[in-house]
């Protein structure tokens, strides 16, 4: 058989117009169109039957709501909460490895323990039939007759195989919310394992916050117990060193400089007695009894004036050797003689005074320039003490803020900070998902369209347009009539 190729008439240039090209094309599948609806029709068939014929398949769904803003109950800084700082930066990219991690083998795994996917056969398993039997025969075309890809697998690995098909986990837009569906052949386990699959997710969220705050919990105590022990040791340096250099202090004063004080009013005191009792020495030296306050002397002077005053009188009536002017003698010469002996006394009194002034005086100044050398050395040492109470007392600081994180720690376990939650659980679907009737038609046609306008473009080219039948004469009776 020769291929015809179709004559185009092109004028003098020899190259065939748009028109002709199209003409020649409508002229093709025009005389052959029985033969593209035919293929048409076998492919839509086809694509009815695959759609008879395939597993129905349901997709139930779960929303879930990713809050980013922070939710601490408790004050605790050293874990951190929430998604971030930016709907546009962190939050954004935190989200999305929320899908990551709702796939994940862990949050997978725990399904298939929950749900004992792994103690059923058929989960990963492909049910006996054409199609498996094709497929199996393709991998080992492709693959070589040892590749077992299900077989030599466990159950365990076959069925998370299985959850990772049929699973879809996105994000709604460019929102918070995440969308958890899965696809299985029951719409009632679509619904379970999606609501599953959620829960799991949210409880496997708050179980990392309370290891980590348990964590972090734990560590704190550690370092606390060290903390404790340095805290401890600085304190009792402070108190040794204190010791050590006499730096004990009453109400922030250091007792060198407190006696310094009382010391230097002492010595006031005594330098004020000490000038007291020499003026008096030196009026009673100066003016004798008229500067006198005792009593006794004023008596004495009283009575002594009395005496002179009684012996001027005898005098002045007796003569000189009469009796009574000599006792009038012996009295005054008496009481002039206790008046001195008073006066001596009362002398000896007040140099005593002063020198026992002048001695208090001499010691407290020798006390007070000890005192003074003293507290300049514990000024000194007071330096190194300061020191010593400034890191004691960070020591200290250091130790209570640690305690109050451990213990908010510990009050932050259990506690619900997760900040996502479910806002539409799954339900069973009403209608299956799979196979989509007018996708499959859909393409069915189009590949029949293909190949029906394909085979008639063949069926051109090799044989050409197909002869137009000869039309028959009319019926006329005379022929026969003449034949005979």
């Amino acid at each position: 058989m020769k291929m015809r190729v179709p004559e185009h008439s092109g004028g003098g240039t020899g190259a065939a117009s748009l028109s002709d090209d199209l003409r020649i094309l409508a002229q093709a599948f025009a005389c052959r169109w029985r033969l593209i609806a035919m293929v048409i029709s076998v492919f839509v068939v086809c694509g009815l039957a695959v759609v008879w014929l395939s597993p129905k398949t349901f997709t139930s769904s779960a929303s879930v709501f990713i809050d980013p803003r922070p939710r601490t109950l408790v004050d605790f800084s050293v874990t951190p909460t929430g998604m971030g700082s930016s709907s546009q930066g962190a939050d954004g990219a935190l989200v999305d490895s929320q899908l990551a991690i709702i796939t994940s083998q862990s949050v997978l795994g725990k399904l298939v323990e929950r749900e004992g996917l792994d103690r059923e056969p058929a989960i990963g398993s492909e049910a006996p039939g054409l199609i498996s039997g094709l497929r199996s025969q393709v991998r080992s075309l492709l693959y070589g007759p040892d590749d077992r890809p299900s077989g030599g697998a466990t159950a365990y690995g076959r069925a998370l195989v299985w959850l990772q098909k049929a699973i879809e986990v996105k994000r709604v837009d460019n929102t918070y919310v995440l969308d958890i569906a899965v696809t299985t052949k029951s719409a009632e386990r679509s619904a379970a394992l999606a609501n599953a699959l959620a829960d799991i997710y949210l409880s496997d969220g708050q179980d990392v916050v309370d290891d980590s705050a348990r964590q972090s919990a734990t560590s704190l105590e550690q370092r606390l117990a060290e903390l404790g022990r340095v805290s401890e040791a600085s304190q009792r340096a402070v108190e040794a060193y204190r010791q050590q250099n006499d730096l004990i202090d009453s109400e922030g004063v250091l007792i060198a400089e407190r006696q310094l004080t009382e010391l230097s009013s002492q010595l006031v005191s005594a330098s004020v007695a000490a000038e007291a009792a020499r003026a008096s020495l030196d009026m009673l030296r100066l003016s004798g009894a008229a500067a006198s306050t005792s009593p006794q002397v004023a008596q004495l002077h009283t009575a002594l004036d009395q005496a002179a005053a009684e012996e001027r009188i005898l005098a002045a009536t007796f003569g000189p050797r009469h009796p009574r002017l000599i006792r009038a003698q012996m009295n005054r010469q008496s009481l002039q003689t206790a008046l001195d002996a008073e006066m001596a006394r009362q002398i000896a009194s007040a140099d005593a005074d002063l020198q026992g002034a002048a001695r208090k005086k001499a010691s407290l100044e020798e006390m007070m320039t000890r005192t003074q050398q003293t507290l300049s050395g514990s000024k000194t040492a007071s330096v190194k003490l300061r020191e010593l109470e400034e890191t004691a007392r960070q020591n200290r600081e250091l130790f209570d803020s640690f305690a109050t994180k451990a213990k908010q720690a510990r009050e932050q376990v259990s506690l619900p900070t997760t900040t996502a939650r479910i806002i539409s659980p799954a339900r069973p679907a009403e209608r299956p998902s799979g196979p989509r009737a007018l996708v499959v038609l859909a393409a069915s046609a189009f590949l029949g369209a293909v190949a029906g306008f394909g085979i008639a473009w063949i069926a051109y080219l090799v044989v050409g347009a197909p002869k137009p039948r000869r039309a028959r004469p009319p019926y006329d009776p005379r022929h026969l009539m003449a034949a005979e």
